[in-house]
């Protein structure tokens, strides 16, 4: 019997994350764009942005980009604690059916009702409930994943500005030349480059469209809650 392979934590955020972007709020698939226009958007943006500063991001881009990410990584724990407080009831109730005895003209009878037929008095009210459970789980992975991808955001732009001169060079100013040891490092190094640029522009649109995500999300679903 081969044993369950555990999760890390990363992982789980990030499965959870994905599953959520694929299924909406009643656990149903969504089209393909809903699945991944973000991923589209995001790498094409970024592509255009590396080819056209060739020369990477200025100083005054990395501290402003480093600040506003600090801001929403505050808001974004701010915001999982007030999931925490609003939205999470501790189950008081063990998920099986109960069994009543009703007696009467010295006969006994028996009912089973489920926990859920005596808090929820109609089908309404239970998918209100559903959807509920769901919106809080998807709302909490995505904040998660949020905060992750905005500490290594910021990971990035510091070791950018660290070593500004290696990921400053622009790299139009190289070509490819016959295989030798000096060409690989040099290989390796426009590697580097181009992937830290690209991950430090992905990751910002990320949070960015996590940010109008969630707070949208969040206003939607404390309307219907108040309405309610």
């Amino acid at each position: 019997m081969k044993q369950k392979k555990e999760k890390s934590f990363i992982h789980f955020v990030y499965s959870k994350a994905r599953e959520s972007e694929i299924l909406d709020i009643n656990n149903k698939k969504k089209s393909f764009i809903q699945r991944n226009g973000r991923y589209l958007f995001a790498c094409t943006f970024t592509i255009i942005a590396i080819l056209t500063l060739q020369n990477g991001y200025n100083k005054e881009f990395l501290q402003l980009g480093a600040s506003i990410l600090a801001i929403l990584i505050g808001l974004f724990l701010t915001a999982l604690v007030f999931a925490l407080d609003k939205f999470y009831t501790p189950n008081r109730y063990r998920k099986r059916d109960y069994k009543i005895d009703v007696s009467k003209n010295e006969q006994i009878k028996s009912f089973e009702i489920s926990v859920d037929e005596i808090a929820f008095d109609n089908a309404r009210e239970k998918l209100w409930q559903k959807q509920s459970l769901y919106y809080v789980q998807k709302f909490n992975v995505l904040v998660g994943k949020s905060v992750i991808v905005g500490v290594w955001a910021l990971a990035l732009i510091c070791l950018n500005v660290m070593y500004s001169d290696f990921f400053g060079i622009n790299l139009a100013d190289y070509s490819f030349v016959p295989i030798s040891f000096h060409s690989i490092w040099i290989f390796i190094k426009l590697m580097m480059v181009f992937a830290v640029r690209f991950l430090i522009c992905y990751f910002i649109i990320e949070v960015f469209y996590n940010t109008i995500k969630i707070i949208s999300s969040m206003i939607n679903f404390m309307s219907v809650r108040i309405n309610k």
